[in-house]
Parts: C-alpha cells; structure tokens; sequence
C-alpha cells in the first residue's frame, strides 16, 4: 500500500470513529409548568362529575380502578398486561442469561381533581409503563408517557363524558 492510501484509511476510520462516539445531549427533564401544559385541563363541571367521568373513561380505556377518593381527588388504575417480549431490557436479559426476567409490564394511570377558585374543575392526569423485572426481586422500571396527544384524547373524551352526566342531571 502506499502512502496515500494508508492516510486516506486512517482519516476515514478516525472520521467514522469519531462519529460513532458522538452521542445527542441528554433531553433536559420538563418542569412542571411544562408538564401541566398537556397533563392538565379545565372543565366547567362540579368536582362530583368530574370525578365520575374521568372514573368511566378510564374504565372505557380498559383500566382497572385500584382505588378512587372523591375526598381528596385522587383516582389510580392500571391498565391490562402488556406483551414485553420486545422491550430491549427483556431482549437483552434472555440474550444474557438465557431467559426473560421481565414478569410483568403496565400501563398505569393517576388522575387527581379538584375544584379550582374560579369554580371550574381541574383534572390533571398522568401515565406511565411499569415494567417489573427479576421475579421476586422488586426491580421496576417507570417510564412516562410523555406524549401531549395520548392526553389530549383523554381529556377530549372526560369532556364527552362530562357533557353527557350534565345533560342527566
């Protein structure tokens, strides 16, 4: 080989070396102004069919209520086991070790309402994927869903919802 063509070998692996360890910048954590942009949404309703209505769209979305307090707003569900043989974490246990240590992945929901000064009612909801590994063990992995329009749905169907408990009361 000549010169040249070993120059030309090295600066094309040290450009593609280089390349290869360029990583983004870490995604900088939202506040939570930022959050509540999407999460939150106001309704002309009394907290009672507020409450109730985010109660029924949770159901319709196929959540289990594990538990609902008008008192203090608070509602929390989960949704129905979700297949994890394609989460990287699983694929990479089963690559290691021979098998899958994922036992259990869900989708989980909060929701709290309140009634606000102006007299309108807040409802502010959040959802995430728990992921349970190493049976057993505890291990849970929490990931949120940080998609507007997942919440946009949501809270267009508490609306549909709460037009409909005020057109039977």
């Amino acid at each position: 080989m000549n010169r040249q063509t070993i120059l030309t070998v090295a600066a094309l692996t040290l450009a593609a070396t280089l390349a290869a360890c360029s990583t983004t910048p870490p995604e900088t954590p939202k506040t939570g102004l930022q959050l509540q942009a999407y999460q939150a949404s106001e309704f002309s309703a009394s907290k009672r069919v507020a409450f109730s209505a985010t109660l029924s769209v949770f159901q319709d979305l196929g959540f289990i209520i594990d538990d609902g307090d008008f008192e203090t707003g608070l509602i929390t569900a989960t949704g129905p086991t979700l297949d994890t043989s394609n989460t990287l974490p699983d694929w990479l246990s089963i690559l290691l070790s021979g098998q899958s240590l994922a036992t259990a992945r869900h989708q989980r929901a909060t929701a709290f309402v309140e009634t606000l000064p102006s007299g309108l009612t807040r409802v502010r909801l959040n959802f995430v994927f728990s992921t349970q590994y190493a049976p057993n063990a505890g291990t849970v992995i929490i990931e949120p869903v940080d998609e507007p329009e997942v919440y946009q749905k949501t809270f267009a169907e508490i609306d549909k919802a709460i037009f409909v408990r005020k057109q039977t009361i």
